[in-house]
């Protein structure tokens, strides 16, 4: 006797899954993180500003810090000759929060350590190198600014009072002297 098969087979169905494969998550992360990376960085790059100076004395790109009362706001990019020889071109980077800072009464200036008979001046300069002083102003934005030669002798808040002395002879007077008031500085 001879055994028939059956007409009707059954076909195995074959589903086509459509999944992306794991492997595939790596490089995304990885893309992900670079450009949060490029983000941050841009984002820290700041503000670039030209600061005409007379001498380049002291100012090292990329370890020449901008401060303002303390803080590091900036650091020298760059530094280069004007096209006329005369002053020297810092480029500097500010950071972005300082931007509301870069007026056209905005002051910068080396500060250096300094010794005289009016006392001694920048000591912080002589432990950490020197640094580039920052006074911020009023008036419209600006990024192009001329360095003073000296630090600002003054800088009035809201409250405070300058008084103008007047007289005929010095005497011990000098820059820097302390002001008493009933034998109080």
């Amino acid at each position: 006797m001879s055994q028939e098969t059956p007409a009707s087979t059954t076909e195995a169905q074959i589903k086509n899954k459509r999944r992306i494969s794991p492997f595939w998550l790596l490089p995304f992360i990885a893309l992900m993180i670079a450009g949060w990376l490029i983000w941050d960085s841009y984002q820290d790059r700041g503000n670039t500003v030209t600061i005409d100076f007379m001498s380049a004395d002291g100012i090292v790109p990329g370890r020449t810090p901008v401060r303002y009362q303390g803080v590091e706001v900036g650091t020298v990019q760059d530094i280069s000759l004007s096209d006329d020889l005369r002053k020297i071109e810092v480029k500097v980077s500010i950071k972005s929060d300082m931007k509301d800072a870069l007026r056209e009464e905005t002051q910068f200036w080396l500060v250096t350590p300094k010794a005289s008979l009016a006392g001694v001046s920048g000591l912080d300069a002589l432990v950490g190198g020197n640094y580039i002083g920052m006074m911020p102003g009023k008036g419209k934005e600006q990024d192009h600014f001329v360095a003073l030669d000296t630090q600002p002798k003054y800088r009035l808040d809201n409250g405070d009072l300058m008084i103008h002395l007047q007289a005929p002879d010095l005497g011990s007077l000098n820059s820097g002297s302390l002001v008493y008031f009933r034998k109080i500085p």
